[in-house]
């Protein structure tokens, strides 16, 4: 059966080609990904160099594009720059973003991750060489529209996990919450699921389909119970306002 896309989808698939040609110019250290934003859970439209994610068209979007749809026009910043990517299995990559808007709003997404290992380990043997070499990490840069680029540091700016299906970011979150307890995820208090639904509310996470039924097979709960824990959550950010 033909799919009939949007608007919004039409436009964003325009950018196919451009993902072709920056692929050509960066070379196979740069992974180059288009995301459409108005399917979050096949997000992915068009990638070139995919080794360096292992990601795949048909992909849900990051943690970065969830957290950029949650944000909606809050979000000022034309793109990101250089900031810290982490791919499957935390291997680091420098991350930079662009973002596509129609009619002001965010619809998409076109992204670059490079793999600087070469780069690193060339560094190392010039160290070895050179005592007074420095390496000079790259600044996080972002950009407000009719407003010059400006310098932020890279805290500014959180890392984007690479993830290559829905429940990813939530194991994720819930095996570093563990890891800091020392303990595994059927031995987690109350208050460690609340803050590990609460981790991912701010990230986005839930404005995924079906994402309350894969944190509860994580977390070993039932879907209401997460429902719950949800709700003091957007309970708890009704407050603060």
């Amino acid at each position: 059966m033909q799919q009939y896309l949007t608007e919004e989808q039409n436009y964003v698939r325009e950018f196919i080609p451009f993902v072709e040609f920056l692929a050509d110019i960066l070379g196979p250290n740069s992974e180059v990904v288009l995301n459409d934003l108005t399917d979050l859970n096949h997000s992915v439209v068009a990638i070139r160099n995919a080794h360096i994610s292992h990601r795949q068209v048909g992909d849900p979007a990051t943690d970065l594009a969830l957290r950029t749809m949650k944000a909606g026009k809050d979000e000022k910043r034309d793109y990101l720059a250089n900031y810290k990517g982490v791919s499957h299995g935390d291997y680091p990559l420098r991350s930079s973003t662009f973002f596509l808007r129609q009619h002001g709003e965010i619809v998409g997404m076109i992204c670059i991750n490079t793999d600087d290992s070469d780069l690193d380990t060339l560094q190392e043997q010039v160290i070895k060489v050179l005592t007074n070499y420095k390496h000079l990490n790259s600044p996080t840069i972002y950009k407000t529209k009719g407003a010059p680029a400006t310098e932020a540091t890279t805290e500014d700016v959180e890392p984007e996990h690479l993830t290559t299906s829905i429940n990813d970011l939530a194991k994720e979150v819930t095996q570093s919450t563990c890891a800091r307890h020392g303990v595994s995820v059927d031995y987690l208090k109350r208050e460690d699921k609340l803050e590990i639904v609460r981790s991912l509310y701010h990230q986005g996470y839930f404005l995924l389909k079906d994402a309350v039924s894969e944190l509860a097979k994580v977390l070993h709960v039932s879907d209401p119970s997460v429902y719950r824990y949800l709700q003091v959550v957007k309970d708890e950010e009704l407050k603060n306002k």
